[in-house]
């Protein structure tokens, strides 16, 4: 394995409780509310909700999208091609049909 690549265990998804994560919301409105100015720098992930797959989710992930693009291309080739195809076809969204997203709108 390439020095760069990663581990499924590095790759796992961890979700926070609905708990935590309203700890960290109600931290994060608080940081806020007591800034004069704030910048986010955010990446396709923002996107998954709307329905628009990204690019790095592995072929497990638990996004209802399904996959993401690198890993679509690098099994494109292997025999399940065409029912990886229909997957990713029956969880995505056409990005002109995709309605931007609360994170969007922010």
């Amino acid at each position: 394995m390439a020095a760069t690549a990663r581990s499924a265990d590095e790759c796992k998804e961890f979700f926070d409780s609905e708990e935590e994560m309203n700890r960290k919301v109600d931290f994060l409105v608080q940081a806020l509310k007591a800034s004069k100015f704030a910048v986010a720098f955010t990446g396709a992930g923002i996107s998954t909700a709307a329905g628009i797959a990204d690019f790095r989710s592995g072929m497990g992930t638990v996004l209802s999208t399904g996959f993401g693009k690198w890993e679509k291309d690098a099994n494109a080739k292997k025999p399940l091609k065409e029912q990886m195809e229909r997957a990713v076809k029956a969880k995505t969204t056409q990005v002109q049909n995709a309605f931007p997203t609360y994170t969007h709108m922010a």
